[in-house]
């Protein structure tokens, strides 16, 4: 069933991210995990320009995007994006490994606060879904 006839096409966006923020988490526990494995190196996926393009090249529903500051009017295909796997081949230490702790907290840090943000504008989502509802049946 696509929920997107029922919730609009926000929540498949929504749900695409949080879907890329999870598999982030995941990606940067186990470079976390893996600090002291001799010549790991550091890895990061990247989505966040796929997700701008999918929607700069929505539907056309909508509204029209007229100047580049203004959200965009619809989304295709953002089941298709898939994320780049980046390898930080920055130079490592004796061991051969370059995991950063301060720099994979920091990402998860930031990663944690987006998920978070994404979770609550769904929330805001079914919230307005469910006041249209209740509010709907009375007059």
């Amino acid at each position: 069933m696509d929920i997107s006839k029922i919730y609009g096409e926000n929540i498949d966006i929504f749900k695409k991210v949080l879907d890329l923020r999870s598999e982030r988490h995941n990606i940067i526990s186990s470079n976390i995990a893996n600090i002291d494995t001799p010549n790991y190196k550091s890895v990061d996926i990247s989505f966040e320009e796929q997700l701008r393009s999918a929607a700069d090249s929505g539907s056309g529903k909508g509204l029209k995007k007229t100047n580049d500051n203004h959200l965009p009017g619809g989304v295709r295909d953002i089941e298709n994006i898939m994320p780049e796997i980046n390898i930080d081949n920055t130079p490592s230490g004796i061991d051969g490994n370059n995991v950063d702790i301060d720099k994979e907290v920091t990402k998860m840090a930031e990663n944690t606060i987006m998920y978070n943000a994404v979770a609550q504008l769904i929330r805001q989502e079914f919230e307005d879904l469910k006041y249209t509802i209740d509010q709907g049946g009375s007059k």
